[in-house]
């Protein structure tokens, strides 16, 4: 493929080391033809929230960058568009052709598009594999302790394993790695997975869901109200559609002694529209490419004066929180 146009960016805010072609909006260039190449003299910035981590300046650094800014975010976190000229986040904002809504279970590496390709008529020998009850597999509770919640209402009636870092129950305190296959060859034994959100915002979906359905085992989902949207609605339990917590374990317990009805939900269709994926990949690509084929000075869409500006001067001086910060106020907020 020729050349079409050689682009100069800077990642600000994200990992150390990160490498264009392990980067999103950088493939999806590369993938139609731009020589992309890192510079400390961008014409565009790719930016995140991560500050201090990746190895640069403040929590805001990417405000000291006068260049045209696309923000690209995984955590439950919404940009501010007024720092901002673009945004692909977890969030479905909608604001002209400056934000993309990208869920976090359709990102690479999470079994996003080999969804679409799995066989769901499991025959009952599939029970066989099923060592375990539930899993749960995750490294903190969630924001109002809704994880911790039904981990101990569901192992009041069986035990759950918790291979991960958060409630770890394993002998010698083993524990799975979400990088790699260790997660999926564990889950594939459990019937079930408790795929509960960190928070329960609109549009806030990760891989949990979509790592449990790629894994043969029936998802106990609590997190957003647009998820079956996506997912089909009778192939998972969604803890929505139940009055409390105790409703949804008894229903657990009504598949988990019912191997028929329990059979029945795991061969459904799992994605509402099983061409979702690939025109979620169109839609982005299009997105992407739109930023970078506009003539640069019309391609700006934050103000840049007055009261933004002021704003984002204000928060260009910001100061990193102390490392840990965060992480020991959580711990402050649960222990009152």
């Amino acid at each position: 493929m020729s050349i079409t146009k050689t682009v100069k960016i800077k990642f600000v805010g994200k990992w150390q080391n990160l490498k264009p072609e392990d980067n999103t909006i950088c493939y999806w260039l590369m993938k139609n033809g731009y020589d992309v190449q890192l510079s400390e003299n961008p014409d565009y910035i790719i930016c995140d929230i991560f500050g201090a981590a990746s190895g640069g300046g403040g929590l805001f650094e990417y405000c000291n960058y006068p260049q045209i800014r696309i923000f690209e975010c995984g955590e439950n976190y919404i940009p501010d568009l007024n720092l901002m000229d673009y945004a692909i986040c977890r969030y479905p904002l909608s604001l002209g052709d400056r934000s993309f809504y990208l869920p976090g279970c359709s990102i690479p590496g999470v079994h996003w598009h080999p969804l679409t390709q799995k066989d769901r008529n499991y025959s009952r020998d599939i029970l066989r594999e099923k060592k375990y009850f539930a899993n749960l597999i995750t490294s903190h509770d969630s924001e109002n302790h809704t994880r911790s919640q039904i981990f101990e209402k569901l192992s009041a009636y069986k035990r759950v394993e918790s291979p991960g870092t958060f409630l770890n129950n394993m002998s010698g305190g083993e524990a799975v790695d979400w990088r790699n296959e260790s997660k999926t060859d564990f889950q594939r034994q459990c019937k079930f997975t408790i795929c509960f959100e960190s928070t329960a915002h609109y549009g806030f979906i990760t891989e949990k869901i979509t790592d449990a359905f790629f894994s043969d085992t029936i998802p106990i989902y609590m997190g957003s109200g647009n998820i079956t949207d996506i997912f089909n609605h009778d192939a998972f339990l969604n803890a929505a559609d139940y009055p409390s917590l105790d409703d949804l374990v008894e229903k657990v317990k009504e598949l988990d002694q019912d191997d028929e009805k329990y059979l029945q939900m795991l061969r459904q269709p799992i994605l509402v529209d099983p061409d979702y994926p690939r025109r979620l990949d169109e839609s982005l690509e299009k997105f992407i490419l739109h930023i970078f084929e506009q003539p640069y000075d019309q391609a700006y869409r934050r103000y840049r004066a007055y009261y933004p500006q002021q704003h984002n001067d204000f928060l260009a001086s910001a100061i990193e929180p102390p490392r840990g910060y965060l992480l020991k106020q959580r711990l402050k907020k649960r222990m009152k």
